[in-house]
């Protein structure tokens, strides 16, 4: 066990109850099929570097879906809310036996990367930072380069649910990892259709819009969270999200998503 000052970065992992949406009665022919919603769930709050490096091998293992974008981790509260400077966060790298120590450098904006490391892998490294356990979470965050801050491409965020669920699944019991396949009928938990993602946003209960040349959609919010339509394959991997004052309102949209050609 660590003391209660430290805490293993990466506590990502899929919300339990949201997936048992899956467990529902089918849908009959004609109805809409249920969504099924992923945004953070509660999970173990250590993680090691083996984990994160299982999520690195499924960031190579899928590039196709983001061939120019990069793997950053994002550190954010518990809350949702996005670190800073201010926060004074320091991350290292150690090994149970002290053996292996590495500083692991986070930035103004919370962001850091991790390179692959065999030493760290080898020693069983995990993640230790300077705050009390169950403060701060971290994530995946794939961003392709030259989108605007508050802009995400779809394939991008495909990519990070496979990053994020590379390392849940690391870490899962093999029965807990049976079930939940079970429930959503697959175990590409994130290419399932009608598989809604997580997306933290900046801010909270902030406005987003899926854009696809003329046609959008208005998406849905929870909390930190904007719900993003990853698994649905009518939506191409350039689809861009908006973020923010760019995203309309719901009252200039229609029933279906799409926008309003009249008032």
């Amino acid at each position: 066990m660590r003391p209660d000052g430290t805490m293993r970065i990466v506590r990502i992992t899929v919300v339990l109850g949201a997936l048992l949406a899956c467990a529902l009665p089918a849908a009959h022919a004609g109805e809409p099929v249920p969504s099924v919603h992923v945004a953070g769930i509660a999970d173990p709050e250590m993680r090691s570097y083996r984990s994160v490096a299982a999520g690195l091998d499924a960031f190579d293992a899928h590039r196709e879906l983001a061939p120019h974008a990069t793997l950053r981790f994002r550190m954010r509260h518990a809350d949702g809310a996005p670190a800073n400077a201010d926060d004074g966060l320091q991350l290292r790298l150690a090994s149970d036996d002290g053996r292996f120590q590495e500083s692991v450098p986070v930035d103004a904006a919370g962001l850091l990367t991790l390179a692959r490391d065999q030493a760290a892998y080898d020693a069983d490294a995990t993640f230790i930072l300077n705050r009390k356990n169950g403060k701060y979470t971290g994530h995946p965050e794939v961003r392709t380069a030259g989108l605007p801050d508050d802009v995400r491409r779809l394939g991008d965020l495909r990519l990070e649910c496979r990053v994020t669920i590379a390392i849940v699944k690391h870490d899962m019991p093999f029965l807990a990892k049976a079930a939940l396949s079970t429930l959503m009928m697959t175990s590409d938990w994130c290419g399932k259709k009608d598989f809604n993602f997580g997306v933290p946003a900046a801010r909270r209960d902030a406005r987003a819009v899926l854009r696809d040349g003329a046609r959008s959609r208005t998406l849905d919010t929870r909390g930190w969270n904007v719900m993003v339509p990853i698994g649905d394959p009518a939506w191409p991997d350039d689809a861009l999200v908006q973020f923010g004052d760019g995203a309309p309102d719901a009252a200039t949209r229609t029933a279906d998503g799409t926008p309003r050609t009249a008032p």
